[in-house]
């Protein structure tokens, strides 16, 4: 299959803005895709190599991309940093420059490049290792890029960069298949997500579309996390419940734990197993005499739950396991089962799953079941909000307790409550550029307290929260008031104050204030304020110290 038939269906896609067009002619292109190239033909539609369960990378550095460029056309760095931020995307840069220049290197190869060629020379590039290994990539790349028109080397580097912004969403592509081999489309989604694997569903789908209502979770291979919302209140709960489920909101990280037989596996949400790095989560999940997969969340905790940032020391761990798991304790809250001896979960509803909970897990010292109150109440449930804090927790989870499993899907069913977020009034000193339909607006904000001598220092940057029109508006403001450009950041006076909303204050090297703002979004424009009023470092560190959890 020629990559020119892909790219063309792309280019299509992406000029229309109908839905059932898009559909139509990625169901067509499926259609006539041969049954051994169905995964990898899905997989680069989303701008992937691998399932969505693998946590294979493609592994290739910025300036290798860069670099690789650079070297199949006669071109400068500023004309190709020029082409970069006319789109804000290195895909559409490289297609003009490609069609603008010609190659420096005419390739000996005259037939066009397959599907096959290209999709087997990236994974070459991700699986590559070792000594020499960036060169060998760089070559690698250099060489299929050298190959291929403007079109093709413009998807090729989308697939890379993972930014294809063609419209075409997941849930579109599963449309898409099941219109093409004619399934029912939900039929087709419940298979997807039992395997997290939308090119192994196509093929099923083309080729014995009867085995799609037969899969079944494969043990030991990671699922996407079912996802919240967030509520404004905690009475929003009740009005879309009536009777809701609380659970204490963690502040640690989301972990799947696969059981079969002794062996035990440990997944984060992004998929990387990091079985290796939690040896004592393993020995107590073994000793539990079933096989089964459970949704939790894994805290730093010694008497009490400690910051969040200690967790990233024991992740992934490679080295040293034994030492850093004397030094950071940690525990697992478990607090959904979604497969157990052979049966998957996911359409029991969450209070049945919960009870049978209950009678597989004894607590042991590193792993418990997440407590969880059952109400009508809305003074019960601000008892327990207001316990939750005090233990130095986030907030609440909120959850329909007759809501169905359905991983990597965001909805209502579950919410997510946390305290009304602090702010703090901060000058802007730097304005980037944004990505695709930001492009050409100044949507990247970079802002500064004030540290002890006075002095603005930086100490977050943040992008959402604005609409639209605010920031066509700040666009031709900041522009007004730059003082120097640096690529596709301007540096500007400090005059415009804004309230930023963050969720906590952590230590950080990577600011000269040595804090650095969670989950920063912007509030609102203080017109009102000037520079001379706004925050200083020692607010800050007031902040900082009052939190409850300390590193």
């Amino acid at each position: 299959m020629l990559l020119r038939e892909l790219t063309e269906i792309y280019e299509q896609v992406r000029a229309t803005s109908s839905t059932r067009e898009k559909i139509a002619l990625v169901a067509d292109l499926l259609r006539k895709t041969p049954s051994e190239l169905l995964p990898q033909v899905c997989y680069m539609l989303r701008g992937r190599l691998f399932p969505d369960y693998s946590a294979q990378e493609l592994q290739i550095g910025w300036s290798s991309l860069w670099d690789a460029v650079c070297s199949i056309v006669h071109i400068s760095d500023d004309d190709l940093k020029a082409a970069y931020n006319r789109f804000g995307d290195l895909g559409s840069a490289i297609e003009l420059v490609v069609t603008e220049k010609p190659k420096i290197t005419v390739s000996l190869v005259s037939e066009p490049l397959t599907v096959e060629e290209c999709y087997s020379a990236l994974v070459k590039i991700a699986t590559l290792g070792g000594k020499d290994s960036t060169r060998r990539k760089r070559a690698i790349l250099t060489g299929l890029l050298n190959q291929s028109t403007p079109a093709e080397a413009k998807f090729i580097v989308k697939t890379i960069t993972g930014d294809m912004r063609y419209g075409f969403k997941h849930s579109l592509l599963e449309e898409a298949i099941a219109q093409a081999f004619s399934v029912d489309v939900d039929v087709l989604r419940k298979a997807y997500m039992v395997r997290s694997d939308i090119g192994e569903v196509a093929q099923l789908a083309k080729e014995e579309p009867a085995k799609l209502k037969e899969l079944t979770i494969v043990l030991g291979r990671p699922l996407r996390p079912m996802l919240a919302d967030t509520a404004e209140n905690l009475e929003e709960g009740f009005r879309r419940f009536d009777t809701a489920l609380f659970e204490y909101k963690y502040d640690g990280a989301r972990l799947s734990m696969h059981k079969r037989n002794e062996r035990v596996t440990v997944f984060t949400r992004e998929a990387d197993e990091v079985s290796q790095s939690l040896p004592e989560i393993v020995a107590d999940i073994r000793k539990i005499p079933h096989s089964f997969i459970v949704d939790s969340e894994i805290i730093p905790f010694e008497h009490s739950p400690k910051a969040f940032q200690e967790l990233i020391k024991r992740l992934r761990r490679k080295y040293r396991v034994d030492e850093f798991a004397r030094k950071i304790p940690v525990k697992v809250y478990v607090f959904d089962l979604l497969y157990l001896d052979g049966e998957t979960l996911f359409d029991k509803p969450l209070l049945a799953r919960r009870k049978l909970l209950q009678t597989l897990i004894e607590p042991s010292e590193h792993v418990e079941i997440a407590n969880y109150v059952l109400t009508k109440s809305a003074a019960e449930a601000r008892i327990m909000f207001q316990e939750a804090l005090d233990l130095g927790y986030e907030g609440l989870m909120i959850k329909n307790p007759q809501s169905y499993y359905t991983p990597g899907k965001r909805g209502s069913e579950w919410l997510k409550l946390k305290p009304e977020a602090e702010t703090l009034d901060l000058v802007v000193i730097a304005v980037e550029y944004g990505h695709g339909k930001r492009a050409h607006q100044l949507s990247d904000y970079t802002f500064a307290t004030r540290d002890r001598e006075d002095n603005l220092t930086p100490i977050v940057k943040a992008f959402s929260g604005l609409k639209d029109a605010e920031i066509a508006e700040m666009t031709e403001y900041f522009k007004g008031i730059a003082r120097e450009q640096r690529g596709r950041t301007l540096i500007v006076e400090p005059r415009v104050v804004v309230e930023v909303k963050f969720d906590e204050i952590q230590k950080s090297s990577l600011y000269e204030s040595g804090y650095a703002l969670r989950f920063p979004r912007i509030k609102r424009i203080r017109w009102d304020l000037s520079v001379d009023e706004i925050d200083t470092i020692e607010t800050v560190e007031r902040i900082f110290k009052r939190q409850k959890r300390v590193a």
